[in-house]
């Protein structure tokens, strides 16, 4: 009787079909009050930073045009100071853009970390909740839109947004 029940149990659970979903996580990244947030945040963060670059922009563009201007009588040596000076605000504005992506990239990359963090827990939360056997992410060829559960991530992640608004108000 025991060999009988434990057959039987056995191939239950081999015709027990498996619980598979697919999630979008650029889909996820875009969609995602978190990810808004991330960007908002660099904007105001960088915003200072980019608006002094263009003005730096400015300054040199008003140099080199004082330097072309046929209407400004310019003698050699006042000439050669406007080259000099125009040299040298292009290698400082090329070091400050530089500078400025290297820490913008720097800073998103770390905000999109933290959001896979909190992504990564929503998956985990669906997946014990929803009895998922396998939730893929990435390198998928294809996905049919019963698997699809890209939607319920981004409402989890709103519910889980608004939630933590309302926590901090």
């Amino acid at each position: 009787m025991l060999i009988l029940v434990l057959a039987s149990s056995a191939l239950v659970a081999e015709t027990r079909p498996y619980k598979i979903g697919f999630v979008n996580t650029a889909r996820v990244l875009k969609e995602a009050p978190q990810a808004r947030r991330v960007e908002e945040r660099l904007r105001a963060e960088f915003e200072p930073r980019e608006a002094q670059i263009k003005d730096k922009r400015r300054e040199l563009l008003a140099i080199e045009e004082r330097l072309k201007s046929k209407d400004i009588a310019i003698d050699a040596t006042a000439r050669r100071k406007l080259e000099r000076k125009i040299r040298l605000k292009v290698s400082q504005l090329k070091f400050l853009e530089q500078e400025f992506r290297e820490d913008q990239n720097l800073r998103r990359n770390e905000g999109i970390r933290e959001l896979q963090r909190v992504i990564a827990k929503v998956l985990e939360q669906l997946g014990d909740t929803g009895k998922f056997d396998l939730i893929l992410t990435e390198g998928v060829s294809y996905v049919s839109g019963e698997i699809d559960i890209t939607t319920q991530i981004v409402e989890m992640l709103k519910q889980q947004s608004e939630t933590a608004e309302e926590s901090t108000q």
